[in-house]
């Protein structure tokens, strides 16, 4: 198990170990950031609030 552990962090790992999480990294973040806004829409839609109304 920590001989599997340390070969992670092998340069020759890392080199695509670190672009691979931050490219998911992001879609993960950004799917999320799209589902609070939704939420956001669906809770002013309850309340009344017409949410496509940018004067407020």
């Amino acid at each position: 198990m920590t001989i599997m552990f340390f070969r992670i962090f092998q340069p020759q790992v890392l080199i695509f170990l670190i672009p691979i999480v931050a490219i998911c990294g992001h879609y993960i973040l950004k799917a999320h950031k799209m589902r609070y806004e939704h939420e956001e829409r669906l809770a002013k839609i309850e309340n009344g609030i017409n949410p496509d109304d940018e004067t407020i």
